[in-house]
């Protein structure tokens, strides 16, 4: 069985481009940091053969080749470097500002340092525009009705039919990476809880297995376990409340409320069991704060089970139904070479035939003690979506249920000792992807965080899948993706 693995190597930017030319090299991130003598570092998180992540580190304060030639998967994070960063790019096809909107301070780069008294900047910010006898653009947000986050979609249309869409995000964008710095390295969790709501202990994990792996803590047998619990609880209740909401979206109201149930019954446990709903304030570094009494772990294994079953067998039911098959077979189609082109993770990546999961090819926690089954699809579509939702459930349902007959005894946490320095890095399979946390710590507190999200990651793939479908179809087609604006947003 693999087990997570990390290796850091100080080269050159060329040599980086050279290595993602590679066939068995995925880009995972790519991001900027300021060495401790004022420079600038670039750095970039390669997966190697879904068998080993590899850091390799660069000087960036004179112009570096741009990656997204050799991997169109490095756009948007050199987009993000060169805005937050100022790290000047060669080769870049689109440098247009990507986290930073028109009226930013003028020459600001905000994680540099103070902003000072810098000008606000009136900066057009140029769409492409699709010309051609019956074309016309139609514009969407950014505000949406009712409590969806805010992001702009431009579609460019014949009649009903999408020829293209461009999309803009980050008009919440929080500045969360620079929120970490100052912050006491055993506390950093509660801001990584903030990032993206619904997933909120995948990002807490991710966070506090950073901190472990930079102070080589060990977790207990039982913290490990009940990480695991928590994490494939938030799995299944994702999963069942996004199926849910495909229903919705194609006027099926009896799924959306059928599943809002299930997921109830969820939540209560956790609260019930946790004292927490979504699981806030659980994951610490060492391990987590609140343990599972015995007659607490029977009676959650009967709810989980219960659950999968109720929501199995509704599920079938759902995609035997003529009106549902119509709407979500062939509908927003992301090709499996434009899902590699883009390194897309996920749900995403595995239901156009990528069958990558971190819980497998980089074990960690107490997936290491399992063979854990990774469901993939080759249509692409949004029925391939909804079906890897509903097998992964499964999947989540039958891990619990290993972990809660076999839970070890013993401490749920370890005691950590802040150190001076250290780096750590973790990856987990949050329910929308590959979640990626980077953190430096010096004299015990946070000088960089980075956290690459599967939400930011997948985002630029979307319009791909929209091109040939009707407009009408692209609420269904955005809801079988199930992207974060807020974990993108960052």
């Amino acid at each position: 069985m693999t087990t997570f693995l990390q290796r850091t190597t100080e080269t050159k930017p060329e040599d980086v481009l050279q290595a993602l030319g590679t066939a068995n090299h995925r880009l995972v991130s790519i991001f900027g940091s300021i060495a401790g003598d004022g420079t600038r570092r670039v750095h970039y998180v390669v997966d190697v053969d879904n068998r080993e992540y590899r850091v390799f580190h660069c000087a960036a304060e004179g112009r570096i080749p741009s990656a997204t030639p050799v991997t169109p998967a490095a756009a948007w994070y050199e987009r993000e470097l060169h805005d937050q960063f100022g790290v000047a790019i060669d080769g870049h096809p689109d440098l247009r500002p990507l986290v930073l909107h028109e009226n930013w301070l003028e020459g600001a780069a905000p994680m540099l340092g103070a902003l000072g008294e810098a000008p606000v900047a009136n900066r057009p910010y140029r769409f492409l525009q699709v010309r051609g006898e019956g074309v016309c653009e139609v514009p969407v947000g950014p505000v949406h009705a009712g409590i969806i986050e805010p992001g702009h979609f431009r579609f460019s249309v014949v009649g009903d039919t999408v020829l293209h869409l461009e999309l803009r995000h980050f008009w919440t964008y929080k500045g969360t990476e620079k929120l970490f710095e100052g912050t006491p390295a055993l506390s950093g969790a509660s801001i990584a809880e903030s990032v993206s709501g619904d997933n909120c202990f995948a990002h807490a994990v991710a966070y506090c297995q950073a901190i472990e792996n930079g102070f080589g803590v060990s977790v207990p047998p039982r913290g490990r376990a009940l990480r695991l619990i928590g994490l494939e609880l938030e799995r299944m209740m994702s999963h069942i409340a996004d199926f849910g909401a495909l229903g919705g979206d194609v006027g099926f109201a009896v799924p959306a409320a059928y599943t809002a149930r299930i997921k109830e019954s969820l939540l209560q446990a956790s609260a019930r069991f946790f004292g927490t709903r979504y699981w806030r304030g659980i994951a610490v570094p060492g391990g987590v704060k609140r343990d599972l009494l015995p007659d607490h772990a029977r009676q959650l294994a009967t709810l989980a089970a219960e659950a999968a079953q109720d929501f199995s067998e509704m599920a079938a039911l759902v995609l035997e139904t003529p009106s549902v098959q119509n709407r979500f077979e062939g509908t927003g189609v992301l090709q499996r070479q434009a899902a590699t082109d883009l390194a897309v993770v996920g749900i995403v990546a595995r239901a156009s035939g990528l069958r990558f999961d971190v819980r497998r090819d980089h074990a960690y926690g107490r997936y290491r003690e399992f063979a854990t089954e990774v469901s993939h699809f080759h249509g692409g579509d949004v029925m391939a979506r909804a079906r890897i939702r509903i097998a992964e459930t499964a999947i989540s349902a039958r891990l619990i249920a290993e972990t809660l007959k076999a839970l070890p005894s013993g401490a749920i946490r370890a005691e950590v000792a802040p150190q001076r320095k250290a780096e750590g890095m973790s990856a987990v399979e949050s329910p929308r992807g590959e979640l990626l946390y980077w953190v430096r710590v010096r004299e015990g507190r946070v000088a960089r965080c980075h956290i690459k999200s599967p939400s930011f990651q997948n985002w630029p793939a979307l319009p791909l899948a929209m091109p040939g479908n009707i407009l009408a179809d692209f609420p269904l087609i955005n809801k079988s993706f199930n992207l974060s604006y807020s974990g993108c947003d960052r």
